[in-house]
Protein backbone atom coordinates (compact mmCIF):
# COMPACT_ATOMS: atom_id res chain seq x y z
CA UNK A 1 0.00 0.00 0.00
CA UNK A 2 2.83 2.29 -0.11
CA UNK A 3 1.72 5.36 -2.01
CA UNK A 4 3.99 8.21 -2.64
CA UNK A 5 2.91 11.59 -1.59
CA UNK A 6 4.65 14.72 -2.61
CA UNK A 7 5.40 17.05 0.23
CA UNK A 8 3.37 20.20 0.58
CA UNK A 9 4.96 23.30 -0.85
CA UNK A 10 6.25 25.64 1.84
CA UNK A 11 3.95 28.50 2.90
CA UNK A 12 4.85 31.95 1.80
CA UNK A 13 6.08 34.06 4.57
CA UNK A 14 4.84 37.60 4.89
CA UNK A 15 1.65 39.49 5.55
CA UNK A 16 -1.66 38.21 4.27
CA UNK A 17 -3.37 40.41 1.70
CA UNK A 18 -6.27 42.44 3.06
CA UNK A 19 -9.70 40.92 2.50
CA UNK A 20 -11.85 42.75 0.00
CA UNK A 21 -15.42 42.38 -1.14
CA UNK A 22 -15.79 40.16 -4.20
CA UNK A 23 -17.01 41.88 -7.37
CA UNK A 24 -20.75 42.20 -7.83
CA UNK A 25 -22.33 39.62 -10.13
CA UNK A 26 -24.03 42.29 -12.24
CA UNK A 27 -27.57 43.55 -12.58
CA UNK A 28 -30.46 41.63 -11.07
CA UNK A 29 -33.18 40.28 -13.33
CA UNK A 30 -35.55 43.07 -12.23
CA UNK A 31 -32.94 45.74 -13.02
CA UNK A 32 -32.37 44.26 -16.47
CA UNK A 33 -36.11 44.15 -17.22
CA UNK A 34 -36.65 47.74 -16.02
CA UNK A 35 -33.68 48.96 -18.09
CA UNK A 36 -35.15 47.36 -21.22
CA UNK A 37 -38.56 48.83 -20.44
CA UNK A 38 -36.95 52.29 -20.17
CA UNK A 39 -35.16 51.76 -23.49
CA UNK A 40 -38.48 50.79 -25.10
CA UNK A 41 -40.20 53.89 -23.66
CA UNK A 42 -42.50 51.91 -21.37
CA UNK A 43 -41.02 53.15 -18.08
CA UNK A 44 -39.52 56.48 -17.05
CA UNK A 45 -36.47 57.04 -14.83
CA UNK A 46 -38.56 57.69 -11.70
CA UNK A 47 -37.91 54.92 -9.18
CA UNK A 48 -41.63 54.85 -8.36
CA UNK A 49 -42.94 55.07 -11.94
CA UNK A 50 -46.60 54.17 -11.65
CA UNK A 51 -47.29 54.18 -15.37
CA UNK A 52 -44.89 51.46 -16.45
CA UNK A 53 -45.86 47.79 -16.78
CA UNK A 54 -46.67 45.89 -13.60
CA UNK A 55 -45.77 42.32 -12.69
CA UNK A 56 -49.39 41.58 -11.75
CA UNK A 57 -51.05 42.83 -14.93
CA UNK A 58 -50.87 40.83 -18.15
CA UNK A 59 -48.79 42.64 -20.76
CA UNK A 60 -50.66 43.03 -24.02
CA UNK A 61 -50.10 45.05 -27.16
CA UNK A 62 -52.89 47.40 -26.03
CA UNK A 63 -51.03 48.20 -22.80
CA UNK A 64 -47.75 48.56 -24.68
CA UNK A 65 -49.20 51.06 -27.15
CA UNK A 66 -50.91 53.10 -24.41
CA UNK A 67 -47.81 53.44 -22.23
CA UNK A 68 -45.30 53.99 -25.04
CA UNK A 69 -47.53 56.72 -26.51
CA UNK A 70 -47.18 58.75 -23.29
CA UNK A 71 -44.78 61.61 -23.68
CA UNK A 72 -41.69 61.68 -21.51
CA UNK A 73 -40.16 64.97 -20.35
CA UNK A 74 -36.60 66.02 -19.82
CA UNK A 75 -35.69 68.68 -17.29
CA UNK A 76 -34.19 71.67 -19.05
CA UNK A 77 -31.45 73.79 -17.57
CA UNK A 78 -32.31 77.27 -16.38
CA UNK A 79 -29.45 79.03 -18.16
CA UNK A 80 -29.20 77.70 -21.71
CA UNK A 81 -32.29 77.50 -23.88
CA UNK A 82 -32.93 73.93 -25.00
CA UNK A 83 -30.08 72.31 -23.02
CA UNK A 84 -31.09 69.45 -20.73
CA UNK A 85 -30.15 69.69 -17.07
CA UNK A 86 -29.65 65.90 -16.90
CA UNK A 87 -30.18 62.82 -19.05
CA UNK A 88 -33.14 61.42 -17.09
CA UNK A 89 -36.62 61.30 -18.67
CA UNK A 90 -39.98 61.24 -16.87
CA UNK A 91 -43.68 60.88 -17.54
CA UNK A 92 -45.28 64.20 -16.61
CA UNK A 93 -47.41 62.57 -13.88
CA UNK A 94 -44.36 60.85 -12.36
CA UNK A 95 -42.41 64.13 -12.29
CA UNK A 96 -45.31 66.00 -10.65
CA UNK A 97 -45.70 63.26 -8.04
CA UNK A 98 -41.96 63.16 -7.25
CA UNK A 99 -41.74 66.95 -6.99
CA UNK A 100 -44.74 67.09 -4.65
CA UNK A 101 -43.09 64.50 -2.41
CA UNK A 102 -39.79 66.43 -2.47
CA UNK A 103 -41.58 69.66 -1.53
CA UNK A 104 -43.67 67.85 1.11
CA UNK A 105 -46.92 68.91 -0.54
CA UNK A 106 -46.04 72.58 -1.04
CA UNK A 107 -47.02 74.21 -4.33
CA UNK A 108 -44.42 74.68 -7.03
CA UNK A 109 -43.45 78.12 -8.23
CA UNK A 110 -44.16 78.98 -11.87
CA UNK A 111 -42.30 81.90 -13.44
CA UNK A 112 -42.23 82.99 -17.09
CA UNK A 113 -44.22 79.92 -18.19
CA UNK A 114 -41.71 77.58 -16.51
CA UNK A 115 -42.00 75.45 -13.37
CA UNK A 116 -38.84 74.97 -11.31
CA UNK A 117 -38.20 71.30 -10.52
CA UNK A 118 -35.37 69.05 -9.39
CA UNK A 119 -34.58 65.65 -10.87
CA UNK A 120 -35.79 62.89 -8.51
CA UNK A 121 -32.79 60.73 -9.48
CA UNK A 122 -29.76 63.06 -9.45
CA UNK A 123 -31.31 66.18 -7.80
CA UNK A 124 -30.16 68.51 -10.59
CA UNK A 125 -32.35 71.61 -10.67
CA UNK A 126 -33.99 72.85 -13.83
CA UNK A 127 -37.41 73.63 -15.21
CA UNK A 128 -40.23 72.28 -17.38
CA UNK A 129 -42.89 74.13 -19.34
CA UNK A 130 -46.03 75.06 -17.40
CA UNK A 131 -48.18 73.23 -19.99
CA UNK A 132 -46.20 70.01 -19.48
CA UNK A 133 -46.52 70.38 -15.72
CA UNK A 134 -50.28 70.90 -15.98
CA UNK A 135 -50.58 67.72 -18.09
CA UNK A 136 -49.00 65.82 -15.20
CA UNK A 137 -51.32 67.42 -12.66
CA UNK A 138 -54.37 66.42 -14.73
CA UNK A 139 -53.02 62.88 -15.20
CA UNK A 140 -52.54 62.48 -11.43
CA UNK A 141 -56.07 63.66 -10.68
CA UNK A 142 -57.61 61.21 -13.17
Amino acid sequence: MGGTFSPRPPRREGPKPAWSVPPAPGLTLRQRVERREREAGLRCCDISCGLGPSDEDPFTDKVSEAVSAMKQLTIRGKTEEGANACEHRFHSACLVSAERVALRGADTVAEDGQVNVSCPVCRTTGCVKKEEWDEGVVALEA
